[in-house]
Parts: C-alpha cells; structure tokens; sequence
C-alpha cells in the first residue's frame, strides 16, 4: 500500500485543497471516525482490511468537493500526488463506480468509506433512508435524476446489509471514534 501519508498530513491536505470550508474538513473527520470503528468491527470478525487505507481514504475522500465530478477529480490528484491505492477508494466512495457488490464479494475498503461518506449529512449522523429521502426532495422534479438516486439507494442499503451481516451488529449501533 502507498500509505506514504501519515493522517496529519492528509488532514493538511484536505485542508489545504478545501481551503477556507471548515464544514468539508469537519464532515471528512466525521465520516473518518465512523469508517475507521466500521473498519475495526469488520476485523475483529476476521476480515483484513487495510486500516490506514480506510482512515486515509475517509479523510481525502472529498478533496476535490466543489469540482465536477469530485469523487473522480479527487483519485486523478491523488494518484497524481503518488497515492494509488487511496486515489482508488477516493474515486468510487460516491457509487462504488456504478457497481452493486455481490454476496459473495469480499468486503472492501472502499465500501467502508461509501457507507460512512453515506451515513452523514455534513456532520450530523443520519440513516440512508433520510439521507436519499432528503435528495428526493432536493430532485423532486427530475424524474431522471430520481431513478438514479433509487439505484444509489439500492445499492447503499445493500452495502449496509453486506457490512452488518460481516459485523454481526447493526451499522446504527457502531459509535465512531472519538478521534480519527
């Protein structure tokens, strides 16, 4: 793994590419802390996942928010930055790349961060039914933009069921951190 970052310097990074939006940097610590108590409770059940990825990609995972298509802008500066491994949880944590996993996939890290990207709104803590019903009402009127939103829904209530059933507890129930 390219984990040539320590959290404090991608903190600094994200700080640096999100400049004066204390709110981006507050919502990537929040998502952070979830992914990484996320990553732990997997492990403890025997899965292997790459905690530093996890924590790394959580906190980096909107660096480029504000740009079009921020979630595929975020992994081509990262890769160019030389964080490959990060640039490639980075560049799905919006849509898992438009894939559904299976049940028999193996958990990911990239999972890990969708679903804690998913679980806040900025930096309050919501489910995937009020986040998705809050888009609804935002798009309420483009009948497009909503059937893409129900496939979105679809697939983020899978990857919650797939993180549960690994974790043998609720997703609700997982507390994060209290530091990243």
């Amino acid at each position: 793994m390219d984990h040539t970052l320590s959290l404090k310097e991608a903190i600094a990074l994200l700080e640096e590419h999100q400049g004066a939006k204390p709110d981006r940097v507050a919502h990537s610590l929040a998502v952070t802390k979830l992914a990484a108590a996320i990553g732990r409770e997997l492990n403890r059940q025997g899965l292997n996942l790459d905690m530093e990825l996890i924590k790394l990609s959580a906190v980096l995972h909107d660096i480029r928010k504000g740009h079009p298509d921020h979630d595929r802008s975020g992994g081509e500066l990262l890769r160019a930055l030389g964080h490959p491994a990060i640039a490639a949880v980075v560049e799905v944590h919006t849509r898992l790349g438009g894939v559904t996993p299976g049940p028999l996939d193996p958990v990911t890290e990239a999972e890990v961060v969708y679903i804690a990207d998913k679980s806040y709104r900025r930096t309050t803590r919501v489910s995937i039914e009020e986040r998705y019903g809050i888009w609804r009402k935002t798009w309420q009127d483009n009948p497009e933009r909503l059937e893409s939103l129900a496939r979105g829904e679809d697939r983020a209530k899978t990857v919650r069921r797939r993180l549960e059933l690994a974790m043998g507890k609720p997703l609700d129930s997982v507390l994060p951190d209290q530091a990243p």
